[in-house]
């Protein structure tokens, strides 16, 4: 429930989005794909990445040949160079740190927010800082967590994401201060810190206004109420162990100029990065991966080269729009939420009862932030 004093409510967050939604598919599809991004990772560094080694350099082909031409026989070969070398000349060429070679018709730079593709090929970006860093770790529980939750504290969200079985990632958000003490807090005292924020809070537990009981009974009347005021507030599963290391990370937004060059496309925190506090870096790169599938089976099907500069700028079109709407739109939720002014509070937490009982709205904001970027409210 959302109350007057929204800074301290607990939020039921089943598809990334901070509104108490009570559609359990759509958390269970969020939770199969924030396991389905562990397995990939885990299987990927376990068992299918070959190479190991850093990316010390690319060379991409000279700009006068159309990638993939191949020699007429009007054109002979240089003296000293085979077809393999001649066909080589084509692609783009991956210097390792070992000293190995590799050569591709596209490079997809996947590597992170500090992704070393990005900066080797030379795209600029637009970031800027915020004044907050992440702890983020996993715990245990006693019983399976099924459920993504998020409560918001004075100094930022805190929140608690299943992966499986009886465990779930936190991502705390808190001054750079903060996150420093609570690394460095022994296990046993970082997890009562946890299971008091999740619980308590810091205040009292969150309850159903007057207003609560008039949007309700305003938006039942005309058969658009989303949920009742009759929904208890309900407590986390509690922690019971840190099972991985803590790591602090400070908090930014970044955004590339370009997705895409000629054989070379970035995808998901090395195109972009946003605040965690709506869980939607996941998502976003999720929509990238697709998109650039999808555009990429696209030119396979009717013979296009796949690192062809026409064809990814499809990819970045797409995407480029929805993940620049996403990050404005998180990171106006950053600034609404650092400022405590009486006045600006009404405000919000009027808005986000609208969201909460006008069940059109509701389901539009569900199905954006699950990666449908249509927004039609009444379809």
């Amino acid at each position: 429930m959302f109350n007057s004093k929204d800074m301290l409510s607990l939020v039921k967050c089943r598809c990334g989005i901070t509104l108490d939604l009570d559609t359990r598919g759509i958390m269970l599809e969020m939770w199969a794909k924030n396991t389905l991004d562990v397995w990939w990772r885990t299987r990927c560094f376990a068992t299918h990445c070959s190479y190991v080694y850093r990316l010390v350099s690319l060379t991409f082909p000279l700009k006068t040949r159309q990638a993939g031409m191949k020699p007429t026989s009007r054109e002979p070969l240089s003296v000293g160079h085979t077809t393999e070398e001649f066909h080589r000349s084509h692609l783009v060429k991956l210097d390792l740190s070992d000293g190995r070679s590799l050569y591709s018709k596209l490079v997809i730079g996947a590597d992170g927010s500090k992704s070393n593709v990005r900066q080797i090929a030379g795209i600029k970006t637009t970031s800027w800082n915020y004044p907050q860093s992440a702890i983020i770790c996993t715990v245990e529980h006693v019983v399976e967590n099924d459920c993504a939750w998020q409560r918001f504290l004075p100094s930022g969200p805190i929140a608690l994401l299943p992966i499986g079985n009886n465990f779930s990632n936190i991502v705390w958000t808190m001054s750079p201060e903060e996150s420093l003490r609570h690394k460095s807090m022994s296990p046993e005292e970082f997890v009562n810190s946890v299971n008091h924020a999740l619980d308590f809070g810091y205040g009292p537990h969150p309850h159903s206004t007057a207003l609560d009981h008039y949007m309700e009974q305003f938006f039942s009347g005309i058969g658009s109420s989303a949920a009742s005021t009759k929904e208890c507030f309900e407590v986390p599963p509690k922690a019971t162990r840190v099972v991985s290391e803590r790591m602090a990370f400070p908090l930014s937004l970044m955004h590339s100029h370009d997705y895409v060059s000629k054989r070379l496309a970035l995808v998901g925190d090395a195109a972009h990065t946003v605040h965690p506090l709506a869980g939607q870096g996941v998502n976003l790169g999720f929509g990238d991966a697709a998109a650039l599938a999808k555009v990429i089976a696209e030119g396979v099907s009717v013979g296009s080269d796949v690192g062809d500069l026409t064809l990814l700028q499809r990819y970045e079109k797409e995407r480029k729009a929805a993940n620049v709407a996403m990050a404005a739109v998180l990171d106006g939720f950053q600034k609404m939420y650092s400022v405590d002014l009486g006045p600006l509070n009404v405000v919000r937490a009027a808005a986000f009862h609208g969201a909460q009982y006008i069940s059109p709205l509701k389901k539009n904001i569900i199905s954006y932030a699950t990666g449908d970027t249509k927004w039609s409210l009444f379809q």
